[in-house]
């Protein structure tokens, strides 16, 4: 991904500055000089309009122009603090006509309203391009901004908690973002949008700007598990850079607390930095690393144009609230691993008592068709539990999935050393910690991989510790010969 953000005054030159960085950004982006000649006209056309409408008498105003490419087009956006003008297209209703004119070489062109903190005219315009997907930035201020975005964005830009009137914008919204290769498919889906919204099931927070939904973050509640995935993170591409992220993050976090959760945690991908950055920005810390858990197929606007040719990793992390010790046994092969990811979270540990029996079967195994993954929860250990874990095993495997998790419930099961080494002679090696899981128990979470297409190699890992996690799953894959 390739991007230049420049700052101009608005004085008959501002055009010829912002042109004269194109041929580099075409370069780094590798762009074609047709297409480069095409977004010239683009960028030249929308900061010429800006200029006209923006500041009609003024040459010491400011315009900032930023270019960045990905999937396969450049997102144009030009930032100005002078005169307000309605927002148009898309939702926002007709396009003024220079702008309309734009149709054949753009699409997605809408001018935006942000009330103090000035207007935006964004675009996309499609390319041919050779980016190599790598984050090559070229970042050029021509001269110091006197307003900052974001500021003032929260006077046009709310943020609230999601009714089910908005089931079908949310729907469309992660459409736009992720076509619909998004994990989890029925965000695709109005009705049970709407139906979540009313029971609960998913407590949503969006952003809107003058009635259209452009970002969105979910708290998604467990049944009988006081934690809770946070995800579906969402901003309209023309509206990145507002503060808008934080600010659902934050929404977010505050419907978690007055729930009463111990915790939520979050599955950032491993194709790129961004996403465990903003999680440990709110106080995420990293717990597990689990591989193939993200389908091939997967793309994001904005990362990768075609998508992950293997399976990739997440990282799972977590942002407790309730700070109480935690009372655990330890395998011990993995004792010093988990000892390091209690103190990453900030909890303290402490040797159970005694085991904490559960009533209902021992063994719990299910698969997650969509995305290929079959999961194992062990919530007890008695003498037929080896017999039913390789049955158990041998029957996901036999359903396709490219992945299993096997969960072992370290406060309930009575023999944590003899399940985990049964686990590790079938080929299952270190993940990490599951925290707050099921009954409110903390799990060591093992891993099965059954295909060839699993990214081992390209998977980044943002923080220190998170780096350090790799390297220990991929020691003790290789010891269990995984």
């Amino acid at each position: 991904m390739s991007r230049v953000k420049v700052t101009v005054l608005s004085d008959a030159s501002a055009p010829s500055l912002v042109l004269a960085l194109l041929p580099a950004f075409a370069a780094a982006a590798g762009i074609p000089a047709e297409d480069e000649r095409r977004l010239g006209a683009v960028v030249d056309q929308l900061v010429s309009f800006t200029l006209d409408n923006a500041y009609p008498d003024d040459e010491l105003g400011e315009v900032e122009v930023t270019l960045e490419s990905g999937d396969g087009s450049v997102q144009v956006v030009v930032h100005d603090w002078g005169l307000p003008l309605t927002s148009a297209g898309g939702d926002f209703g007709p396009l003024p006509e220079s702008l309309a004119a734009l149709a054949p070489d753009a699409r997605n062109v809408l001018l935006m309203n942000l009330g103090s903190d000035g207007k935006r005219l964004a675009a996309e315009v499609p390319v041919r391009s050779g980016d190599d997907g790598q984050a090559r930035r070229h970042h050029i201020e021509a001269t110091p901004r006197r307003a900052q975005a974001g500021i003032g964005a929260s006077d046009a830009i709310e943020v609230r908690t999601a009714t089910p009137q908005d089931g079908e914008a949310i729907a469309q919204l992660l459409y736009e973002n992720y076509h619909l290769s998004y994990v989890h498919a029925d965000f695709y889906r109005p009705r049970y949008l709407m139906a979540a919204l009313v029971s609960g099931e998913l407590l949503s927070a969006i952003a809107v700007h003058e009635g259209r939904v452009i970002g969105h973050h979910a708290l998604m509640p467990l049944a009988g598990v006081p934690s809770a995935e946070t995800g579906a993170a969402v901003v309209h591409s023309a509206y990145r850079g507002l503060g808008v992220f934080g600010r659902l993050f934050e929404h977010t976090l505050d419907a978690a607390r007055e729930r009463g959760l111990a915790s939520v945690f979050g599955d950032a991908v491993t194709l790129h930095p961004f996403s465990q950055r903003a999680e440990r920005s709110h106080g995420y810390r990293e717990t597990a690393l689990q591989l193939g858990m993200v389908p091939a197929q997967t793309t994001m606007r904005g990362f990768a144009g075609e998508g992950p040719n293997r399976r990739t990793a997440t990282l799972r992390s977590y942002r407790p609230f309730d700070e109480h010790s935690r009372q655990t046994a330890l395998p011990a092969p993995y004792r010093e691993l988990l000892e390091s990811v209690y103190a990453n979270v900030g909890l303290t540990i402490e040797a159970r008592t005694q085991p904490a029996p559960l009533e209902g079967k021992a063994l719990r195994a299910d698969v997650d068709e969509p995305r290929s993954l079959g999961f194992l929860r062990l919530r007890g250990w008695d003498g037929e539990a080896s017999s039913a874990l390789k049955a158990a095993v041998r029957h996901l495997l036999s359903r396709h999935v490219d992945v299993v998790y096997a969960d072992i419930d370290l406060v309930a099961v009575a023999d944590v050393d003899t399940a985990t080494a049964e686990l590790n002679e079938l080929g299952f090696f270190a993940a990490g910690l599951v925290l707050h899981g099921p009954d409110g128990h903390d799990h060591l979470r093992l891993q099965l991989l059954d295909s060839e297409e699993i990214e081992l190699d390209d998977v980044v890992c943002d923080s220190s510790f998170a780096q350090m996690l790799r390297q220990r799953v991929l020691v003790d894959k290789a010891r269990v010969g995984g």
